[in-house]
């Protein structure tokens, strides 16, 4: 929902904003792409999507899609375990 509306913000009121790039694979920001599209026919919408993600849906309704490569999906994620600036630490859940 957050990215949704985000998508609509930044539109509606950056002016030097003309295209955004949504990093997900999920269907439930298909109606904010279609508003957007609808509202902002100038403005231009690209997908990627995350590793071992893919959606025919979301790629017929953006301008552009591509998929995050394994090695910069792997690149992108912070060090496990990650050290807070108070000390404490996140551990990556196995499961990811």
């Amino acid at each position: 929902m957050a990215i949704s509306i985000k998508l609509i913000e930044l539109f509606h009121s950056d002016d030097d904003c003309n295209c955004v790039v949504i990093v997900s694979g999920d269907t439930d920001i298909s109606p904010a792409i279609r508003t957007a599209k609808l509202l902002f026919p100038q403005k231009f919408i690209v997908v990627c999507f995350p590793f071992k993600r893919k959606n025919k849906e979301l790629s017929s309704l953006c301008h552009f899609s591509f998929k995050m490569d394994k090695n910069v999906y792997n690149a992108s994620q912070l060090p496990d375990p990650y050290t807070k600036k108070d000390g404490s630490q996140v551990i990556k859940p196995t499961e990811w």
